[in-house]
């Protein structure tokens, strides 16, 4: 019996190739089964000899079915959020591109020897990123216009500042 639950996830996951949804389709599945096994379970213990519970009767066919129906609407809620239309990661895509651009960075101390011999034009791609988004961040907490625009500040000014029924 503990060898389902890893065979659900691998089932979920071949067939949304996403680790996520794979997991929470196999959490379905448990809870549908459980439910499933705790309803038969619950109208045997009452009296009502409907169906066998033992585990190799028709009642454990029935609980396993209710998993798969519980995989199902975890299935059917997944694709109506409309999961199955974003682009899936593919992991090992990702990994080749990072040991290519990993590698192709070569001697780093070369690349700053000639940075250094451009001049201040010259500066590595992080180093401009960070400056550009200190500068924005800057900007926007600096600069009156842009403050006002910005969300997160407006968010932050109303939480600091509170309701009037509060600073009464």
């Amino acid at each position: 019996m503990w060898l389902i639950v890893p065979l659900i996830f691998v089932l979920s996951w071949r067939t949304t190739r996403r680790f996520g949804q794979a997991f929470n389709e196999t959490v379905a599945w448990v809870v549908g089964y459980f439910g499933t096994a705790g309803i038969l379970w619950l109208a045997d213990f009452g009296g009502m000899d409907l169906i066998d519970t033992r585990p190799n009767g028709p009642g454990a066919l029935i609980a396993v079915l209710g998993g798969f129906a519980g995989m199902l609407i975890s299935r059917w809620r997944w694709k109506r959020r409309g999961g199955h239309l974003t682009p899936r990661r593919d992991v090992m895509r990702e990994i080749a591109g990072a040991l290519g651009r990993a590698s192709a960075g070569g001697n780093r101390g070369a690349g700053r020897a000639n940075a250094l011999e451009r001049g201040p034009t010259g500066s590595d791609d992080f180093l401009t990123a960070t400056g550009r988004m200190l500068g924005r961040a800057a900007a926007s907490v600096f600069v009156p216009e842009l403050r006002r625009k910005n969300p997160w500040i407006r968010a932050f000014r109303a939480f600091v500042a509170g309701t009037r029924s509060q600073r009464k």
